[in-house]
């Protein structure tokens, strides 16, 4: 295990166990306020205390404007940022890899660009955000649909979108190893397509599916930003009018950057510890990423020895 592994895998062990046992450190949940008071210190001299409060002693990461605890909010929106990224990942890695797999090894050859259909390059050439957000923005904002199942659905319409660039993937890696003298031998003494892809071709995709499942992570964090950007939240939307807001409802990583864009100039600290949190998260599994590349560079390559 490289540094960079080991760094990446630090990073993202603290901040799930942060996700998991949080919630039970936190001095107060996401739901209470800080209340207007009039606070009067040592040398008599009265203050009015009115949220959002600046990182203190009591809110070490400050509160937001409505006086809810910014760390509390933080924690609890972690669970829904991890979970949906990790699950969404997974089903794009394992759905993608067998289509792949399985397209690989009884597809044809690379079919050159020109005899593509041209419907195909247009669609290929559409952002993948823009296609979840068509599909959520009605259903998003203001939903009577509970939080639960609006991020359930999400996760389904991202990892509908995210298959077919995994299973491209997969193919073109199938394609190259299916030639291979070892896969001819196993097809000319009888083993079943079932058999070789099980037994020869499989093994030698195993680390390429792990690096894919890190890398998708990381794309699907990319994708929840900008959704969030267009203020489509993990969990739905609340909109409030006059002047005009979005609120996210599970306290999402991505929603709590999102709603606090806002507060740039003023209120600095709302915007930048969520946002701190996402980065490090990217960051996490972007070492992780690197880390097994190099792992496995260095595992299979051959070097003569004089």
């Amino acid at each position: 295990m490289n540094r960079t592994l080991l760094t990446g895998l630090i990073i993202t062990v603290i901040l799930i166990a942060m996700s998991l046992i949080g919630p039970y450190l936190v001095p107060y949940n996401e739901s209470k306020e800080a209340t207007v008071h009039y606070s009067v210190d040592a040398n008599g001299q009265g203050t009015l205390v009115v949220p959002p409060l600046s990182p203190n002693a009591e809110y070490p990461l400050g509160t937001d404007k409505t006086g809810n605890d910014l760390l509390a909010k933080i924690i609890a929106g972690s669970r829904y940022t991890i979970l949906v990224t990790i699950v969404v990942a997974f089903a794009r890695t394992c759905i993608g890899g067998i289509a792949g797999l399985f397209l690989g090894y009884f597809g044809k050859d690379k079919i050159k660009s020109a005899r593509r259909l041209p419907l195909w390059n247009v669609l290929n050439g559409i952002p993948i955000f823009i296609i979840v957000w068509m599909v959520m923005i009605g259903i998003s904002i203001n939903a009577v649909i509970p939080p639960l199942f609006l991020t359930i659905m999400l996760a389904v319409v991202m990892t509908m979108v995210g298959i077919p660039s995994v299973a491209t993937t997969i193919r073109e890696k199938t394609l190259v190893i299916r030639d291979k003298q070892f896969i001819i031998s196993a097809r000319s003494i009888g083993a079943s397509p079932m058999t070789i892809i099980r037994t020869h071709i499989f093994p030698h995709m195993k680390e390429s599916l792990i690096i894919l499942f890190v890398q998708e992570i990381v794309l699907i964090l990319g994708l929840m930003g900008q959704l969030a950007i267009f203020n489509v939240f993990v969990g739905g939307s609340t909109m409030y009018f006059d002047p005009v807001e979005y609120v996210s409802r599970t306290n999402e990583w991505t929603g709590l950057i999102g709603q606090a864009r806002n507060y740039l100039y003023v209120y600095q600290w709302i915007l930048v510890f969520p946002l701190l949190a996402y980065l490090l998260f990217i960051f996490g599994f972007h070492l992780i990423s690197v880390g097994l590349e190099s792992i496995y560079k260095d595992k299979f390559s051959k070097v003569s020895h004089l």
